[in-house]
């Protein structure tokens, strides 16, 4: 099932800097409960790709787009 995520990220040098990110992800559980843990390690990839941003939080949204 495809799923939207979608990250709010704040810059690490300016927290008060913060902007939406959303990623389209697919190959997930269809149950939302598993799905959500699922994609935890998806947004700590996203971290370590993203070093000059922290994440302030997330959630994952069924389908694409919001």
């Amino acid at each position: 099932m495809l799923y939207t995520l979608v990250i709010l990220a704040c810059l690490t040098s300016a927290p008060e800097a913060c902007e939406s990110r959303e990623l389209i992800v697919g190959d997930l559980a269809i149950h939302p409960g598993a799905a959500f843990i699922q994609a935890q390690p998806l947004v700590a990839q996203w971290t370590e790709t993203h070093p000059a941003f922290f994440v302030q939080r997330w959630r994952l949204l069924p389908g694409r787009g919001t």
